[in-house]
C-alpha cells in the first residue's frame, strides 16, 4: 500500500464535496466540507493517486520554471497575448505614496508613485490588466455569446487564483485578467466553455456534448488550457493545480 501524501486540511462551509488542490507554494491542500469525517481523507487520497502524480508533476514542473525570475521582481515588458500587444514598462518615483499606472504613446506603460513598494507597483500592473480585461476580453465575449446564440447576462473581471473563469447561476461570467497572457484560441475555447455552463452548471456528459457542438477540438484545447500557466508570468502569482 502507498503512503499517504503530507496535506494540510481547510473547511469550507461553503463546499459539498472534497475538493483537492495542489501548489508550488501551499503544497496539498484538502477542502471537505463542514463537519466531514476527517479520516476519511487518507483512503480518499490514495484512491486519487493517479491525479495526485500528475498534479505533483506539474507542480515540480512550475518550480523549475519559476526559480529563474526572482519573485519579487517587477516587469520591464508585458507581453498580452490574447490581444496581440507588448509593453514596455517604466518606473517613476514621485512623492505620492499611491502607485499608478498609465498608458503613454508607443506602448509605454507608466508606473509612477511609491515605486520601491514592490508590492503596490504589482497591485497597480494588476488594476491595469482589469482595465485592459474590461476593455478587450469582456466585449470579445459578449460578441461571441451573440454568435452562438447564448445569453450573457453580465460579466465581471477578477484576479482567481484557480480558475481561468466562472460562471454562475445567474449567467453572471466572471473572467480571470491573467486571460490576458493566453493565445486567443484558448481565450475563444474559456468563453465557449463558459457560455455552455450558462446551460450546463456541470461537467456532466452533456455538457461536454454540447460545447463539442460548438467546439470539435474541445478536448485538446481543454488539455491545452491545463499547462497554460506557463503564459503567466511569476511577478502576478502562481497557479494552483485544482482537480
Amino acid at each position: 500500500m502507498s503512503a499517504t501524501p503530507t496535506y494540510a486540511v481547510r473547511e469550507s462551509p461553503r463546499a459539498r464535496n472534497v475538493r483537492r488542490k495542489m501548489s508550488a507554494r501551499d503544497g496539498l491542500v484538502v477542502v471537505v466540507p463542514k463537519g466531514f469525517d476527517r479520516d476519511r481523507i487518507p483512503g480518499l487520497l490514495r484512491a486519487k493517486k493517479h491525479w495526485l502524480d500528475r498534479a505533483t508533476e506539474k507542480v515540480e514542473q512550475q518550480r523549475k520554471f519559476f526559480e529563474p525570475e526572482p519573485p519579487g521582481r517587477v516587469p520591464a515588458r508585458i507581453t498580452l497575448r490574447a490581444i496581440g500587444e507588448e509593453w514596455s514598462v517604466y518606473y517613476r518615483p514621485t512623492d505620492d505614496r499611491r502607485v499608478a499606472a498609465v498608458e503613454r504613446s508607443d506602448r509605454r506603460l507608466l508606473v509612477y508613485g511609491d515605486t520601491d513598494n514592490g508590492a503596490a507597483c504589482k497591485g497597480a500592473l494588476k488594476r491595469w490588466l482589469g482595465r485592459k480585461t474590461h476593455e478587450h476580453l469582456a466585449p470579445w465575449l459578449k460578441r461571441t455569446a451573440a454568435e452562438k446564440c447564448f445569453a450573457a447576462h453580465k460579466v465581471i473581471v477578477r484576479s482567481q487564483r484557480t480558475r481561468w473563469a466562472s460562471c454562475s447561476r445567474r449567467k453572471t461570467i466572471s473572467l480571470n485578467l491573467k486571460l490576458l497572457f493566453l493565445p486567443p484560441e484558448l481565450i475563444r475555447y474559456v468563453f465557449l466553455h463558459e457560455l455552455c455552463h450558462s446551460v450546463r452548471l456541470d461537467h456532466s456528459a452533456h455538457f461536454w456534448a454540447l460545447l463539442r457542438e460548438h467546439e470539435p477540438d474541445c478536448r485538446k484545447l481543454d488539455e491545452r488550457l491545463r499547462a497554460s500557466w506557463r503564459f503567466v508570468p511569476a511577478w502576478i502569482d502562481r497557479h494552483h493545480v485544482l482537480e
